[in-house]
């Protein structure tokens, strides 16, 4: 039985133990940054890697959101960050850019207004 692209990608990537100090999370959000859009592969505390359609420059200082769904329904919420791009790589139909996050926060929370 064949696995889901997204198990194949982890268990051919990770030959032996994991040696990183801060675990990785594959996770998929959208991502918003400039006029562009792209779709994250994973995140860790200190950057993320996504999946856009245009190729940024290395080293490049970078302004993006994720955008997270709201799980009982209601409007997205963003989270910002800002960060250095550390690389850019060509992969599938598009760029897979790694960035190095120097700081996060809220940008837009969840309306906690429960009258509809």
């Amino acid at each position: 039985m064949r696995r889901p692209p997204r198990e194949q990608e982890r268990t051919l990537r990770f030959v032996g133990p994991e040696r990183r100090r801060i675990p990785r999370y594959y996770v998929s959000v959208p991502v918003e940054l400039d006029n562009r859009t792209g779709t994250t592969k994973d995140v860790n505390e200190h950057g993320t890697r996504f999946e856009t359609d245009h190729p940024l420059a290395l080293d490049q200082p970078i302004t993006f959101r994720l955008v997270f769904r709201d799980f009982a329904g209601g409007d997205p919420w963003r989270m910002a960050a800002r960060g250095r791009v550390i690389r850019v790589e060509e992969g599938g139909a598009g760029y897979i850019v790694a960035v190095r996050v120097t700081s996060y926060v809220l940008a837009e929370a969840p309306s906690t207004d429960s009258t509809t």
